[in-house]
């Protein structure tokens, strides 16, 4: 798997642009997705690997938020197109132009998957003094990401979409966590820069005070947005994909890929379930009834998302991991990525690696 790994990231890395954004490689029209990004770079993050790459990523999409944005939000940030400035020059390299899409999926997951790159970061740099920085363009991330918070404590995908998707309520309840995460460390940073007499001044003793409360108060929003999921989206041995206006719930349709089966997932991935909860298991367990030989769709005309094979180095099933890797190294990697692969799922990929060679259960 060491191969596997390292092929991976020099490949993610082969994605990025001098600017530092991540390119989603759609055929015909490669584009910025910073969703995608955020995944892309989890991978490496988590690895720890090309750190200051990851960084230059940060630094990209803070530079590119919307102030506001065609919505009313502020601290979003817009798919982008890649121009070509003149005939014969490729897409990606300095002749490049990133035009602004003025659109985007979702102003919730964005957001939220963005805050949880910067705390992989972090987490592996140690960097805090980068977030203590960006702490004003942070806040702004995270307020883009509950702009569409309802009374209900879950969000719309966006202002214009009046719809609350479990995959972005998830990825909420991870973001707001992983935000409280940083605002903590971003706290003990403060609190580190000492007079010579060993005290704080007033001013740094208010802004220990204001990281301390401001990470109480996300981290109670977390715990708010996941009793919401487990009040309002569990049903029938599994979670509606969605709620609609009116509070119109679906039944999750385990037959139908996408958005239903992927979604039952999402609470294992974003830690709103724990690996080792029963109803973890249980979910994971109506997966695989469901669909019990995933781990064999890994060519391009079939293949079946790393979101699943992360799932599974989660629950330590390994076998299954394994047989994965291995299809996946013949039918993609061997082939040079081809579509529907890109460096969002191999960044998915890496993050599932981990897990794997780590024993299973993230802590």
């Amino acid at each position: 798997m060491e191969a596997v790994i390292r092929q991976e990231v020099g490949w993610i890395l082969a994605q990025q642009l001098p600017s530092g954004a991540v390119v989603t490689a759609y055929p015909g029209r490669p584009k910025i997705v910073p969703y995608f990004a955020n995944l892309a770079l989890y991978g490496l993050a988590a690895w720890g690997l090309s750190l200051p790459r990851v960084r230059a990523y940060l630094d990209w999409y803070l530079a590119h938020m919307e102030r506001p944005d065609r919505y009313g939000v502020t601290g979003t940030v817009y798919d982008y197109y890649l121009e070509r400035k003149s005939i014969g020059e490729g897409v990606g390299d300095a002749a490049s132009t990133e035009v602004p899409a003025y659109s985007y999926d979702s102003s919730d997951s964005y957001a939220a998957t963005f805050l949880t790159l910067v705390r992989c970061y972090c987490e592996a740099s140690g960097d805090r003094e980068w977030v203590a920085h960006h702490l004003p363009e942070l806040e702004l991330v995270a307020g883009a990401m509950l702009a569409t918070l309802q009374k209900d404590n879950l969000t719309l995908a966006r202002p214009d979409w009046k719809v609350k998707y479990l995959m972005d309520n998830c990825e909420v309840y991870q973001g707001l966590k992983d935000y409280a995460w940083l605002l903590a460390r971003v706290r003990g940073y403060a609190g580190e820069a000492r007079m010579p007499n060993g005290h704080l001044e007033a001013e740094g003793e208010k802004k220990v005070s204001k990281y301390a409360q401001e990470a109480g108060r996300y981290a109670a929003l977390a715990a708010r947005v996941k009793d919401a999921i487990q009040a309002k989206m569990l049903l029938d041995g599994g979670y509606c994909p969605a709620i609609y206006r009116a509070g119109l719930r679906r039944r999750p349709n385990w037959k139908k890929w996408y958005p239903d089966a992927l979604a039952q997932l999402f609470p294992i991935i974003t830690g709103v379930l724990t690996p080792r909860e029963e109803a973890a298991r249980r979910l994971y367990a109506n997966f695989l009834r469901n669909y019990p030989h995933w781990y064999r769709q890994t060519a391009p005309e079939n293949f079946i998302t790393t979101l699943v094979v992360y799932t599974a180095a989660l629950m330590e099933d390994r076998w299954r991991v394994r047989q994965y890797v291995e299809g996946l190294e013949e039918n993609i990697i061997a082939r040079g990525h081809p579509w529907p692969y890109h460096a969002a799922e191999a960044g998915i990929l890496l993050l599932a690696l981990k897990t794997y060679l780590a024993g299973g259960v993230k802590v």
